[in-house]
């Protein structure tokens, strides 16, 4: 917070002042939500000061490949800050981004009421596109959220629920987000400037303890003791975690503590014990867990997005690639 709060000093009152109305805006947005996207509270905010101060430290490696020459820099952090806290939670995300896109005025104004999805879409595209994939496995709207979101919670130590049926690409997005972060030893350019990680996945089930979930994190904690954890972070990915909900022994809840400082009470506390997170589910969780950590939804996608937005399906058989334009 205090890195955001220096950073801010450095603009003109008009970009703290569209700041200020963007966060209010968007916490009333969501509270009007009538699904899980409605549970907003301060830690949406803090975060999104935080994911702002990183775009804004990072615009020599990210805002120059994005191409929006017409929008400033710090417009640019806010979009993709916002797009990260709240726009990805939602199912119809067009009313937000036209409601936010009308808040920037003066010297802030957006070229188009479209800049707004324009710009996450366009960094969506930008970290997808340093990857090395198969052949055949597409770029998909999916794959591109899910690597855009988890790259940079893993970065700066966001919890992230992953919440989607099966087939939206969240297990190949933590394959590959873990063969891409590997700090200044990265294939990708980009990713380069991103930290070394290393991941320790749990199978949850309606079996799974709490014991079985914090041995995993004291395990992620003892990678990081010792290490520069300006460079290095440890994962604890929760695989099915949803599935840990059914369990009448409820593990679950040892997650609360260890989500927001990563220990449990009397523990002591250190810099290597905050570990990043990463919980895979099909189904929401309850609000209580989900609100400690940024939560994105893969919905199905109806026929009205269809319509509406000109889908391309890629199938990819070997070397063959064929494509679908649905209108």
């Amino acid at each position: 917070m205090t890195t955001t709060l220096a950073f801010l000093q450095r603009e003109n009152p008009a970009s703290e002042e569209l700041l200020l109305e963007c966060l209010s805006r968007s916490q009333e947005f969501m509270r009007q939500q009538k699904d899980e996207c409605s549970f907003v509270s301060l830690r949406d905010v803090e975060r999104t000061l935080t994911v702002l101060a990183w775009f804004h430290a990072h615009r020599q490696q990210i805002h120059q490949k994005l191409d929006f020459e017409e929008v400033n820099d710090f417009s640019v952090s806010l979009i993709l800050a916002l797009g990260l806290s709240y726009y990805v939670r939602l199912e119809n995300r067009r009313p937000f981004a036209t409601a936010i896109g009308r808040l920037f005025r003066g010297d802030h104004r957006l070229p188009r009421p479209s800049t707004f999805h324009e710009i996450v879409d366009a960094c969506q595209e930008l970290f997808v596109n340093e990857l090395k994939l198969e052949s055949n496995i597409a770029k998909n709207e999916a794959l591109r959220e899910n690597v855009w979101v988890m790259s940079v919670c893993i970065e700066l130590k966001i919890p992230l629920f992953l919440v989607g049926k099966p087939g939206s690409s969240k297990s190949l997005a933590k394959t590959v987000v873990a063969d891409v972060m590997q700090g200044e030893k990265s294939y990708s350019e980009l990713f380069r400037h991103f930290k070394e990680i290393h991941m320790v996945s749990f199978q949850c089930s309606p079996l799974a303890t709490a014991g079985g979930i914090l041995n995993t994190f004291n395990q992620c904690q003892k990678f990081q003791e010792k290490r520069d954890l300006t460079s290095f972070a440890s994962v604890v990915v929760l695989d099915e975690v949803g599935l840990a909900e059914d369990s009448k022994k409820m593990p679950l809840k040892a997650l609360h503590p260890l989500l927001e400082n990563g220990c449990i009470d009397d523990e002591e506390n250190g810099p290597h014990m905050k570990v990043s997170f990463v919980g895979i589910s099909n189904w929401a969780l309850d609000p209580a867990k989900m609100n400690r950590g940024i939560l994105v939804s893969r919905y199905v996608i109806s026929y009205f997005a269809h319509a509406t937005h000109n889908l391309s399906i890629v199938i990819c058989v070997g070397h063959i690639r064929i494509t679908f334009q649905l209108k």
